[in-house]
């Protein structure tokens, strides 16, 4: 009670009401007021600093926005003379494979050079067949190398060797051309992981990722769907949340690949060799490593 009492007494300090008293008997204020110029010049100068810096660093006009924008740009542009060359290449290919068919004259000759140019992708076909469509589990966006990102919410993502499993067990059921958001596979396809992208032969893709596949109708997709790669999905679904979205349809159209370049290759024995994939889905180390 001596402390409260004491408190409410003398709420100000000894200290602060002796140097009050000094600043009384020398003919000053016995406080200083928020009104004094030198405060209130020094409270203009902070805000207009912080003002300042504020707008630097968030102004669109920024050097870093500048820098970003142009990149940006610079990536659009390179894009699409991309793709006009693409289609450019895919006209001339066109045009070759026919100037090629003029020239053998033979039926016989004209029919297999065109069998041989559709096996190794170098026209586009259309048929039966079905689409795939693979997309991340739903809040599994994030950046895989943000530290906020979590394993469950990493392991959600469609990574590269989801599509690798997937298109060599289509293959394996029976499947006569595949393309992946409009590039045709061929047999010497990649696709690969760089970064948090997926590229297939150097071009990146963004999702979702829909593959689509041509085959015999009576056969191909229930031979899939029996098959590993069924089996892999549902285990992509139910075990890692995937989203996966299957459609039959008897129109599709998958384009010629661009880019083919003449190798040379000799026969063997391929009796043994083993090319189905395996039909245990993989660890989540394992889908998600390089």
């Amino acid at each position: 009670m001596t402390l409260l009492t004491t408190m409410l007494e003398r709420p100000l300090d000894p200290g602060y009401a002796a140097a009050a008293d000094r600043r009384e008997a020398a003919g000053e204020p016995r406080s200083t007021s928020l009104r004094s110029p030198r405060l209130a010049a020094a409270a203009v100068l902070i805000g207009l600093v912080v003002g300042v810096a504020s707008y630097h660093l968030t102004a669109a006009s920024s050097p870093r926005a500048k820098a970003r924008a142009d990149l940006v740009s610079q990536i659009e542009e390179r894009r699409t003379q991309v793709d006009q060359l693409a289609a450019t290449a895919a006209a001339l290919q066109a045009e070759v494979s026919a100037a090629e068919a003029d020239q053998l004259g033979n039926d016989t000759m004209a029919a297999r050079n065109r069998e041989l140019a559709a096996t190794v992708g170098a026209l586009p076909l259309e048929g039966p067949g079905f689409t795939l469509t693979l997309d991340d589990a739903p809040g599994a966006s994030a950046d895989e190398s943000s530290e906020a990102a979590s394993d469950e919410v990493i392991e959600g993502r469609v990574f590269a060797k989801d599509l690798q499993f997937v298109t060599n067990a289509m293959w394996q059921a029976g499947a006569e051309a595949i393309s992946i958001n409009g590039k045709r596979l061929t047999s010497t396809s990649a696709i690969r992981f760089a970064g948090s992208a997926i590229i297939v032969d150097f071009r990146p893709l963004t999702r979702p990722y829909v593959v689509t596949a041509l085959g015999d109708p009576q056969r191909f997709p229930a031979a899939f769907a029996d098959g590993p790669g069924g089996s892999y999905l549902s285990t992509l679904r139910s075990s890692f949340g995937v989203r996966v979205d299957t459609e039959v349809r008897d129109d599709l159209t998958v384009p010629a690949a661009v880019g083919l370049m003449t190798r040379y290759a000799t026969t063997g024995d391929t009796e043994d060799a083993t090319t189905s994939p395996t039909g245990t889905p993989p660890t989540p180390a394992e889908r998600s490593s390089p």
